[in-house]
């Protein structure tokens, strides 16, 4: 019965560690970041250590080292190399550094070959290429992943843009661009997750030079819904490993059908 007991109370306990909510709060103000991620109770990031304060030396080892430092200087000193001048000063002693030097960037050259720039559509193509293999795992899995991304929680968002520029055209332009895309985000974001929305004031400034992007968000998820998706992902991957690889799925050969001959 002990064992029992003992079993089911690490199982209660790993339960509820995988239940508890992990709060992550990130905030952009005056052009700094500001990220923050709590567990528990328990700050994760950012993780602070204690910095070790650095004894200072002892005055005897200073008068120690600068006994030290005066006699390696006089030893120094004493031991000077005589250089021995050539006999004949006719001959030129050719001087194979430079040869070296010059023969280097040749082989540094030869060995680092240029590679061959892709044109646009093969960038193209490889761009196409991801995104089947991200629409087959999708597909394989999306049912399994709305429903867990409805338990990602996006609350307080702070949206509070200043688009400014000295030309009124280019600014009203972007600002036109800016608030057009932040609103289709939150739209996007709000039928994929769970968000609130606190404020979206974006405006344009006719008179400034520099444009002010400021906002934060509050995300909630639970490790419980982290390894979900994990394992959700994991399944459409090995369900599609062919088409992640490159082979195509072999299709089944459909049976003939024969014209009916009327008489």
């Amino acid at each position: 019965m002990t064992a029992l007991i003992i079993i089911g109370i690490i199982v209660l306990v790993f339960a509820l560690l995988l239940h508890a909510k992990i709060r992550a709060k990130v905030k952009f103000y005056d052009n700094v970041l500001d990220f923050k991620v709590k567990y528990l109770f328990f700050t994760v990031f950012p993780f602070k250590k204690k910095e070790k304060k650095e004894k200072k030396p002892a005055k005897k080892d200073k008068k120690a080292k600068k006994k030290k430092d005066s006699d390696r200087s006089a030893g120094n000193e004493d031991n000077v190399p005589e250089y021995k001048t050539s006999e004949n000063d006719d001959d030129i002693i050719e001087d194979t550094s430079q040869e070296n030097t010059d023969a280097a960037p040749g082989k540094s050259k030869k060995n680092k070959k240029d590679k061959p720039k892709k044109s646009i559509s093969e960038r193209l193509d490889d761009i196409s290429g991801i995104l089947e293999k991200v629409k087959a795992v999708w597909d394989s899995s999306k049912k399994g992943l709305k429903k867990l991304f409805l338990h990602i929680y996006f609350e307080d968002i702070v949206v509070d843009f200043t688009i400014a520029g000295d030309d009124a055209y280019k600014t009203a332009v972007n600002y036109g661009r800016i608030s057009a895309a932040v609103y289709n985000i939150i739209a996007v974001m709000s039928e994929i997750f769970k968000t609130k929305v606190r404020s979206v004031d974006i405006v344009c400034d006719f008179v400034g030079t520099k444009s002010v992007y400021n906002g934060e968000v509050k995300i909630t998820i639970r490790p419980s819904t982290i390894l979900s998706v994990v394992f959700m992902i994991l399944f459409g991957l090995i369900r599609n490993y062919k088409i992640l690889l490159g082979k195509k799925p072999k299709v089944k050969n459909q049976p003939d059908v024969k014209e009916a001959v009327t008489v």
